[in-house]
């Protein structure tokens, strides 16, 4: 059964968790910077902003938040993955996407890139997926900033079966950047440019997830992984 027609409804859609796969294995990837904060599905129809936890609870923010995702959202109904994160950083250069995802040079031109190599890489791999499913808390007497990274639902219509690529550039469609509500930067290979940026930043891991994957709630995906950034 297909994932779309497994869900029905936006209340139905949980986090997919990331799987335990070698990031150089996954082909075609999209490279992000790995947020630090709570990850969360935010949902919009008109006015009404929720946001839910991986068990499908409430998690409450505050209302500038929800106010700020209201007017960032480009369509009547919408629901996000993302991260409710403390703080955007003062200084966002490396955090901006290339102009428009047509124009980002695809893996097969530029050749595949090998990551993680050596021994331990799966020890390391390991502390990654534990390190994602911590959950950092943001209180809701604070602002905060909520990071969109991916798109599932949209006017009554589900995207778990769509392609990534393609949730990604629909989600640049309908979601419009502001100070506290932003979409997360999403590179291909050659990303090695990137690295000392994100650093810089204080990412210290990153995320690639196929172009090609599909979206499946509650279920890891052996298409997305969770690497740490090389100190180059």
């Amino acid at each position: 059964m297909s994932t779309s027609t497994a869900v029905t409804s936006p209340s139905e859609l949980r986090l997919m968790p990331f799987g335990r796969t070698d990031a150089k294995r996954i082909q075609d990837g999209l490279w992000e910077p790995l947020w630090r904060g709570e990850r969360a599905l935010a949902q919009v129809i008109g006015r009404e902003v929720t946001f839910r936890d991986e068990r499908g609870d409430p998690i409450e923010v505050h209302e500038l938040l929800r106010e700020a995702l209201v007017e960032a959202a480009q369509a009547e109904e919408l629901v996000l993955d993302g991260y409710i994160a403390p703080a955007l950083p003062a200084d966002t250069t490396g955090l901006e996407s290339p102009p428009g995802m047509d124009a980002v040079m695809s893996a097969n031109e530029m050749g595949r890139q090998m990551l993680l190599g050596g021994s331990g890489r799966n020890e390391r791999r390991e502390a990654l997926i534990t390190q994602s499913a911590r959950r950092v808390k943001t209180p809701s007497s604070s602002p905060s900033a909520f990071i969109a990274v991916d798109l599932l639902w949209l006017d009554g219509q589900s995207l778990l079966d769509v392609p990534l690529l393609e949730r990604k550039r629909l989600l640049e469609a309908v979601l419009v950047d502001s100070p506290i509500v932003r979409r997360t930067v999403v590179v291909r290979p050659p990303v090695e440019q990137w690295f000392a940026q994100w650093h810089a930043l204080g990412f210290r891991e990153m995320t690639v997830k196929a172009a090609n994957s599909r979206y499946t709630p509650g279920q890891p995906n052996g298409d997305w992984a969770i690497a740490f950034i090389p100190k180059r």
